[in-house]
């Protein structure tokens, strides 16, 4: 009996240990497809540099500094060892402080982030270490899921065996993104500084630390406080771990005031990059190569630019139904220094430069120009009576007939009547044809108006039409493209100069320096004038819906135009000769050296719609 009994037990401890292995068995074969399923589309490790990449363009200067970039920027590849020790420590300090401990996955810094997380009820600290995040960030998608958790988890592992440690943070440092299309510690010091990574301060390594956290939240061109506070973090993170002493940090804090100065968003010059991106489409095309483009823009002078609208169109312009603004200026060559078309590239990227507006009386230039290369001189006199043809009159603005004057007072005090008679004299053929061998493209309709700007130009053409004037003569060609370049040197592009074009006589070049200085002097430009020689002439649109300023002083020729989007009408009394007449004198000044160049811009406007309108006396006493 009692044999039995043994042995009925026996029988189901046997069943109780064959139902545990077949369960064990089971799990094993169900876990064992559960992780093939799980890692099957496991990235290809043997390729990823080209993961996900977009070919990148960047675009410098004319002196070499990083102006804009499209595209996924990477630049060198680095090592730690070959950077300041403080570069690798910053990232270790803020990211993963048990770095050099761990296996690619820390446990204990795990349960450390789950403790302070139900502390605190929310999502305080996670437990990523730099493995993992190197894991997640380049060869993983950004999903949440199991299925990437453990794939990123059996990653860490693999990098974790196959690289050292200090391996394993240069790969970290070579392909992280530091935000701004800049991929890899390299390209970010490029990108923010305009520097080598091994050039790098210890505030500006802590900066870049601080940026991996949230690239769009820590930005330092677009969150500058926040900023500033993750970099101080940074920095104390430093002390603690015993990276830096509170003295270094000290020292490094005193650059503070300096890069929060400098951290200005390159979006001033994406009006000039934007165009400058067709150029390079229509002269080496778009492959998978990364270019280097080497521009004419100069950094100073754009800056100087975007600061002077901003803070006209801030204190005057929105006060007086002006709401956009738009500059160009080039130098002799034809080279684009400066372009700016709009208040905030962030708000409206629609170029005011490159757009069709009128620009009333400064078309007279063609007018006058061709009229001296059919004879005219400047002493030659003709009606200033009033005119009718057909139904319509030219009015003259602010101006009593005297009967008749010379052209020079003509074109001095802007007589839109004397400027139609020399048009029917000379014909509009002849202008339009004048217009367009000086660079007009846009179609000009041949009736009398036209001769008063009633047509379609564009800002930009306009400005080197005038510069024409400046270089005696020959025909200016704007360019902002001056070499284009593989990452690894290889030229695809460069600049040449074109033969010169003549257009305009010397001795009618003169003639028109004489009318447009004198204009300067005594007529409609006089808020324009500068110190040094200079020239120039003012144009506005009918009610005032386009007011527009062009004029040099060599090697600079420079271009102003202000108005609305919507062509609706600024103040009745706003002219060619008062913001745009003021805008075009203070880049001037400061191009010159008169004023001093400008470190800080301001982006935001104001809400116009809560500005009080002044009257345009006051504003004229203001500016004057």
């Amino acid at each position: 009996m009692v044999r039995r009994a043994r042995k009925i037990f026996l029988n189901k401890r046997r069943k109780i240990y064959y139902l545990f292995f077949y369960c064990a068995i089971f799990v094993l074969v169900v876990g064992f497809f559960a992780f093939i399923f799980l890692i099957h589309d496991m990235p290809d490790l043997n390729n990823l540099e080209t993961k996900g990449r977009r070919a990148s363009i960047i675009f410098e200067s004319y002196d070499g500094k990083n102006i804009a970039t499209y595209g996924d920027l990477f630049r060198n590849t680095v090592k730690v060892d070959k950077l300041p020790r403080y570069v690798g420590e910053a990232v270790i300090a803020i990211e993963d402080r048990r770095f050099f401990k761990h296996c690619g996955v820390d446990f204990l810094g795990i349960l450390r982030a789950m403790w302070m997380n139900i502390l605190s009820r929310r999502i305080v600290q996670g437990g990523s270490t730099l493995t993992q995040q190197l894991a997640k960030n380049l060869f993983l998608s950004q999903s949440r899921s199991i299925k990437r958790k453990v794939q990123e988890l059996i990653l860490a592992f693999w990098l974790e065996k196959k690289f050292s440690k200090k391996q394993i943070l240069s790969i970290y440092l070579n392909r992280v993104y530091f935000g701004g299309g800049a991929y890899g510690i390299d390209a970010a010091a490029y990108r923010f500084f305009g520097k080598k990574s091994e050039k790098l301060t210890l505030y500006e390594a802590a900066k870049l630390a601080g940026v991996l956290k949230s690239p769009a939240l820590y930005s330092p061109f677009y969150n500058v406080d926040k900023s500033d506070k993750r970099t101080t973090l940074v920095l104390t993170c430093m002390v603690e771990a015993e990276y830096i002493s509170e003295a270094e940090k000290k020292e490094a804090m005193l650059e503070k005031e300096r890069l929060s100065r400098l951290s200005i968003p390159m979006d001033e010059n994406r009006y000039f990059t934007d165009w400058a991106l067709e150029q390079v489409q229509e002269l080496v095309g778009m492959g998978e190569e990364d270019l280097v483009v080497r521009t004419t823009l100069d950094s100073q002078l754009q800056k100087n630019a975007t600061y002077v609208i901003r803070k006209v169109l801030n204190e005057y312009g929105f006060k007086n139904g002006a709401e956009q603004m738009a500059l160009v200026a080039l130098d002799k060559t034809g080279a684009v220094r400066a372009m700016v078309g709009g208040h905030t590239y962030s708000t409206s990227q629609y170029n005011r430069a490159l757009a069709l507006r009128s620009f009333g009386s400064a078309f007279k230039y063609f007018v006058f120009v061709t009229a001296l290369e059919h004879g005219f001189d400047i002493y030659d006199h003709v009606s200033d009576m009033p005119i009718t043809i057909g139904s319509w009159s030219p009015k003259n603005y602010h101006y009593q007939s005297v009967g008749s004057i010379s052209l020079l007072d003509a074109f001095v005090k802007s007589v839109n009547t004397c400027t139609v008679r020399l048009a029917q004299k000379i014909g509009m053929e002849a202008i339009i044809n004048k217009a367009h061998a000086l660079g007009i493209t846009s179609e000009i309709s041949p009736n009398l108006a036209s001769a008063l700007g009633a047509g379609g130009v564009n800002l930009l053409e306009m400005t080197a039409a005038y510069g024409a004037t400046m270089i005696n003569g020959n025909r200016m060609f704007p360019f902002g493209i001056i070499s284009i370049k593989t990452q690894k040197g290889k030229i695809l592009y460069r600049a040449y100069k074109k033969s010169d074009q003549s257009v305009i006589s010397p001795e009618n070049c003169e003639k028109m320096r004489i009318m447009m200085g004198s204009l300067m002097e005594r007529g409609t430009g006089k808020r324009a004038k500068i110190p040094i020689a200079c020239y120039g002439k003012t144009g506005t649109s009918n009610d005032s819906r386009d007011a527009s300023f062009i004029g040099f002083s060599s090697p600079l020729v420079a271009g102003v135009w202000v108005g609305n989007d919507d062509n609706t009408p600024m103040n009745q009394k706003m002219t060619g000769g008062i913001l745009p007449a003021i805008v075009w004198r203070d880049f001037m000044m400061i191009s010159f050296g008169y004023q001093k160049p400008i470190d800080v811009i301001q982006i935001n406007a104001p809400n116009s719609a809560k500005l009080k309108r002044r009257s345009i006396k006051s504003l004229i006493h203001e500016l004057s």
